[in-house]
Parts: structure tokens; sequence; C-alpha cells
């Protein structure tokens, strides 16, 4: 049976979303003490069903109360990534923030402002996409082509697939939006459905208006709310991909225009890499290591790269076992213990968006050795990944280039040990030895293995006897206890010795002579 992926304190040091929004909501909503952020600053990053579903435009109210007492209010907006940020915070303050998303209240945990870095937050309400499809009634677009009508959400994940800007226009009506379709070769798209997405104040709701191009590309929408505490996306389906622009803004004196250019597709994965945001957890379980992994993945070239109906093998390391993919990353289907599918298309790296995450879990089993080796395939390389590890855990790790960074507490105050690697190029193989394993019973292995060839010996030479002398008892065990102390030094040696095998050869055959003795073959 699969396993469930349930680590929330792991996958928030990831900072994965976990499977469920109310476990996302539980989880995130404790702050994770940052390093890359400058004193006194805090964002909270607000989702909608989904940390991948950003909601934009919705205010974030904090209540900071000051060391000696006083109390504030602050308010932020969250921006196209769903994050809203204080900054300027007094050090030692408490924090506490809340936002209402389509109804739902939201509120993080109380905290002190930390002295060094800042601290990230998330906020994830449990309604996705339900919401996101009320329409919008009094933004009904007059297009003297297509009648305009609200639209419900889209009900699979959109890609940043539409380039280009829109700006204030002289001599179009506040409130107007014209838009210009075109294909990735420059010529105009006519007859395309396009739908824009509004979302604003508190409590908010994404809601979609839709209508058609003409012949000339040429869209156009009147009615709409402007000013920047309303966000507009615009989003169409083309050959077979959901693809959204830039997040935009109307004027509140001017109507607005644009030139939306369609990206092209591409199926070369020559074009992909892992990015140095990927990140990798290994902990300790069992006879077996928990590997969580994240891999940020890069297209480097200015098309969309679809990875059609086969999709995009993942390849993990040999041995692995009970995969799964965690939610909230990348569509991906689990072939095979040892391979992964990504289902999802990637844009370019510049375009705007969450980048494509693929997240997954694993077991590799320890066998009960003192340590293993991680060997993963890298067809696409990656660029100088993190790896974390629990302290308490003991673990030891050696890879190429591996370089300790400033250790990190997870939620509830463990300390966590950051390692920086090298970067693996294209078709290369990540490797990482991980050491400090609890043997199964220790020196109880080779202990044991003593303990089964005496008991042998024993059957075969010593059960025959009605008795032993005292003075051949003494001396058996005696030469045994130090036959065990021999094989310990030799275990933690870690290779043969030339003196502590011959002493090994001498205490065998000490033995040996003593059950031989006219003693030991008395009846």
């Amino acid at each position: 049976m699969k396993m469930l992926f349930c680590w929330s304190v792991l996958a928030f040091l990831l900072f994965l979303p976990s499977a469920q929004a109310g476990d996302e909501q539980a989880m995130a909503a404790r702050p994770l003490m940052v390093g890359d952020l400058p004193v006194g600053t805090v964002t909270v990053r607000v989702g909608r069903g989904s940390l991948t579903n950003a909601a934009v435009g919705l205010k974030v109210e904090a209540r900071v109360t000051a060391p000696g007492g006083k109390t504030s209010q602050r308010t932020e907006e969250t921006k196209a990534d769903g994050r809203a940020t204080f900054t300027d915070l007094p050090v030692g303050a408490e924090f506490i923030a809340e936002t209402v998303v389509d109804g739902e209240r939201l509120q993080t945990a109380a905290f002190a402002i930390p002295e060094q870095g800042g601290a990230r937050l998330m906020l994830v309400s449990s309604q996705g996409e339900a919401a996101e499809g009320k329409g919008e009634e009094a933004a009904a677009p007059s297009n003297p082509h297509a009648g305009g009508h609200a639209h419900a959400g889209m009900a699979e994940a959109a890609v940043a697939g539409l380039a280009g800007t829109v700006a204030a226009k002289d001599g179009l009506a506040a409130g107007t939006l014209e838009l210009r379709l075109l294909d990735a070769a420059g010529a105009p798209i006519a007859d395309q459905e396009v739908r824009i997405g509004r979302s604003a104040g508190m409590p908010a709701a994404m809601s979609f208006v839709a209508s058609r191009s003409d012949k000339d590309g040429m869209v156009r929408f009147s009615n709409l709310e402007t000013g920047d505490s309303h966000r507009y996306t615009v989003l169409i389906e083309r050959d077979g991909l959901q693809l959204h622009s830039a997040t935009f803004a109307l004027s509140a004196d001017h109507g607005s225009a644009g030139e939306l250019r369609v990206s092209g597709q591409g199926k070369d994965p020559a074009v992909l890499q892992v990015s140095n945001a990927s990140k990798f957890l290994i902990d300790l379980r069992e006879d077996a290591l928990a590997v969580m992994e994240n891999l940020v993945l890069e297209n480097t070239s200015g098309q969309i790269f679809s990875p059609g109906p086969a999709g995009l093998a993942i390849p993990l390391p040999a041995g692995a076992s009970n995969t799964g993919a965690i939610e909230g990353g990348a569509h991906l289907d689990v072939q095979a213990d040892a391979i992964v599918i990504l289902r999802d298309a990637v844009p370019p790296s510049g375009s705007q968006g969450i980048p494509v995450q693929a997240r997954l879990g694993f077991f590799l089993s320890t066998a009960g050795e003192g340590s293993i080796t991680i060997r993963q395939p890298m067809p696409f390389g990656i660029d100088s990944p993190l790896v974390m590890v629990p302290e308490r855990t003991h673990l030891r790790l050696t890879a190429p280039g591996l370089q300790a960074v400033a250790p990190q507490k997870d939620e509830e105050g463990a300390q966590m040990l950051m390692f920086q690697l090298a970067s693996v190029p294209r078709n290369g193989v990540l490797s990482i030895t991980v050491s400090g394993l609890p043997t199964r019973g220790g020196p109880g292995k080779t202990i044991a293995t003593l303990l089964v060839a005496g008991l042998v010996v024993a059957v075969l030479i010593g059960l025959r006897r009605s008795g032993v002398q005292q003075k051949d008892n003494g001396n058996r065990e005696r030469l045994f206890a130090e036959l065990v102390e021999v094989e310990r030094a030799r275990r933690a040696a870690g290779s043969d010795s030339a003196p502590l095998v011959a002493r090994r050869a001498e205490l065998v055959a000490a033995i040996e002579a003593v059950d031989a003795s006219p003693a030991g073959k008395s009846a």
C-alpha cells in the first residue's frame, strides 16, 4: 500500500503546500523564521484553496503589539504572487495577521518578531475554484462581434503563456479594455474566447467575464472596475492549454489597451533544467530513510514546454519504495517506485506565475547498514540544491561540493541542518552518502553471527559431553569473550586489520583446542 505523506513539519520547511487545504492552513498559520528577509519583515502568503491559486488584491490586516504594550494596526495588500509584505516591524513585538477569503476569515498564530532575519507565513482558504466561479454581471463586455457573459472559473491550472503588456490609452473611456491577440507567429487570433478575471476587496472573490475576438484578433470589454485595488488577468484556452497573462490594473482616468501574444509550444526537454530553488529533506525512519523532494523546473526557452500525452519521466534512486506525489505541486503520476511522470506544461522561466514544482517523497531501505548512498539520475541536471536533515537524527552527509549553511528551526523549534550541494550536469547523477545510520543492533549484528557459530560448534562438539570441567568452561568463556571484542574492533576499524585477523585466528584455534581436550571429549 502506498504511504500517505502527511509530514506537515517537513513540508513546511520545504515551502510545500500539503495535500488538503485544512492541513495547509493548520501548518501554514505558524511562522517560519528565515534569514533571507530583512530584520523586521514579515510576509503573509494567501491562497484560495491551494497556494498554487494565489489570492491577489486582498487586504491583510496585522495587529502589532510593541514590547512596551502599545498596539497598532497595519494593513497591506497581496500582490501578484499572493504575498502581503510588512516591513519595519519592531524586534520583539507580537505580530498576528488575518484576512478574509471568500467570506472565510483566516488568522495566523501570534509570535514575536525575531532579532535576526524575518518570517514567512501562509494562509490558505478551504474554498477553491468554487469561489472563483462567481460571475460578474456588472462587468458584461460590449463587443459588437460577440455577446458578453459571465463565466465560471477555469477548471484546470493555467500556464503563464500570454506575453505582453496592458497600459492606459488616451481616447478610451475609463473602465474600457481593448486587447489584440496574436499567435506565436504574430498573426491575429480570430474568434477566440477571452476571459478576464478580477479579484479585489475584502472579502474577495475572483470573478470572470468573457467575450470573443473579431477577425482582427480584437476584443473589447467595458464597465470594468478601475484603480489599483482591482487586479485583472487575461485567460484563454489554446492548443489544449489554459494560458494566462501577467496581472494588471486599469487606470481610473483612461481606458486601457494591450497586445498579447501566445507563446509557442515545444516538446524538446533539452530546454528544461532543475533550479537551485530545489530542496531535499532526508529524515530517519526505522530501517529506512524518508526522502522528500521539491524539484523546481526552469524552462530556458521562450516557448511553453509541453510534455505531451506520454508526459515527462523523472527518475528516482534505485530502491525507492512507497513513492508518492505530494499535492500542491505539479500533476505527477507514479508509474513505478523509481519513476514518476510529470503531466504539466512548463512555461518560460521569465513569465509571471508560480514555477512548476515536482513534489514527491519515497523511502529507501537502509537494510540495517551504517551508511547508504542515494544516487538519483538527473537527466536535466540540477543547480546547487539545498539539502536539509533534522539534527536529532545525528545523520552525516557526504557529497561533492557539500557546504554547510546556516541551520533553521522547524515550526516546533527543532533544529534543521542545512547543506548546499554542487551542481550536477545534465544526464549526471546526484550522489549523497548518508552515514551515522543505526545498524540493526549495532555490534549485536556481529555478535549474533558469532553466537550462531558458537551454537553450531556446541551442537557438533560440546553437546555430546555429559559434563565439562570447570577450568575448560572458564577458558572457553574467556576466549569467546575476547573473540567478540576482536570482532567489534574489526568492525569499528572499517577494514580488516592484519593484527586483528591474526588474533581472531588464534582465538578460534584456542577455542577448538579446548573443545578437543580430553576433558572436552569426555562423555
